[in-house]
């Protein structure tokens, strides 16, 4: 491999979109090409001019992102800046599909996009699919409340592919955020992008919750507005205020964060995070929650010594890893913050090469999760 051929990785804190955009270019662009270039955005930027001055430098590159609740560049957690990396076309190709109106989505468009991607995946590499060397990545809106669909619909067809991803964000407004893809941003959307790389890679997950003894069920819900009204036969705000010793008006999202609940799926458990408690006291949550499911509340491990030993399992496992894209939920950023250890995980991020973004939830294989770090890890190539 020709040794200005490598993973390069970027990040601009420049306020003006345009200078922004130049500075990541000048960061990550490749001398013989990319392969794929990936950017993680602040939605207070220009985004009409980002993506102009994007598409203006990067040309017919196949570039792909989003807008987030926080970057996570080279030097870790960071906020107002475009973060991002790009894979040298020599050890990469790769292929995206648009799926556009996720608010009126039907599973066929799913099941569509999935075969367009792979297709487009075949005809860019001049081979066929091989799942060995191929994963999938997902970013969804973050606004959107049927990712677990979307999710279900792209398995039929890719239920051998390895998937990650995460739902984009916006500073914690919950108003509206973007998918960049083809040289514009769009809402209510999400991307579905298919990688083929010679590097060995992982997808991996991690959290730092485990069960308690205290159990609650959901006793009325609403799964396609991920609304639970009734826990233990009690006004569900009411009801997780009293379990946990707080009162209804003390439920913030920092005290969400540090009191998730969990379902057991498989054997494991699962965060299933809360967004907020809404005015008639019933609970908003991060992922569908069906009625009759018990809930566990979670207790909780010192979270950067979690991601220490986490990376230390990585590092035994793959050797130094020289990128690892991660999506990361913004409750545990928010959890980092209230804790005041935020700059020991920006450190270890850092230390591991992560760039990402934190999330409005995570996709990891055919699940949508919540308050959890998904990542694919990127071992050395055996010329390095």
């Amino acid at each position: 491999m020709d040794m200005q051929e490598e993973i390069r990785r970027g990040c601009s804190l420049a306020q003006d979109p345009v200078r922004a955009a130049r500075e990541f270019h000048a960061a990550v662009a490749q001398p013989d090409g990319a392969g794929l270039v990936v950017f993680f955005c602040s939605p207070t930027f220009d985004l009409d001019a980002l993506a102009g001055e994007l598409k203006r430098l990067f040309g017919d590159t196949l570039v792909i992102g989003c807008t987030t609740a926080g970057e996570i560049g080279p030097d870790g957690y960071t906020e107002g800046s475009v973060s991002g990396f790009s894979l040298p076309a020599g050890e990469c190709c790769a292929a995206s599909e648009l799926i556009l109106s996720l608010e009126s989505f039907q599973m066929a468009r799913g099941q569509d996009a999935a075969e367009a991607v792979i297709a487009g995946l075949v005809d860019v590499s001049g081979a066929s699919l091989d799942t060995d060397t191929t994963f999938a990545m997902l970013i969804t809106d973050g606004i959107a409340t049927n990712q677990e669909v979307l999710i279900a619909s792209l398995q039929g067809r890719m239920a051998n592919i390895q998937l990650l991803g995460g739902s984009a964000g916006d500073n914690m407004v919950r108003g509206k955020t973007f998918i960049y893809h083809q040289g514009r941003f769009h809402a209510d959307a999400a991307l579905l992008t298919l990688i083929r790389t010679s590097r060995p890679f992982r997808i991996y997950r991690c959290h730092h919750y485990f069960g308690s003894d205290t159990k609650m069920v959901v006793t009325e819900a609403d799964p396609v507005a991920r609304i639970v009204s009734e826990i233990n036969a009690e006004p569900a705000g009411i009801e997780y205020a009293r379990i946990i010793g707080l009162h209804p008006s003390q439920l913030t999202p920092a005290r969400f964060a540090e009191s998730p609940v969990m379902v057991r799926v498989g054997g494991e458990y699962h965060p299933r995070s809360i967004r907020q408690i809404n005015d008639d006291g019933s609970l908003t949550f991060y992922c569908a929650i069906d009625e009759g499911v018990v809930l566990t509340l979670a207790r909780r491990q010192d979270i950067a010594e979690n991601l220490e030993t986490f990376f230390r399992d990585v590092r035994h496992e793959m050797g130094p890893p020289k990128l690892v894209i991660g999506f990361d939920c913004v409750l545990r950023s928010l959890e980092a913050e209230e804790r005041q250890t935020k700059y020991k995980l920006s450190r270890i991020l850092s230390a591991n090469n992560v760039i990402g973004f934190s999330t409005y939830g995570e996709h990891y294989r055919a699940m949508h999760v919540t308050q959890t770090f998904t990542a694919v890890v990127f071992g050395s190539l055996p010329s390095e």
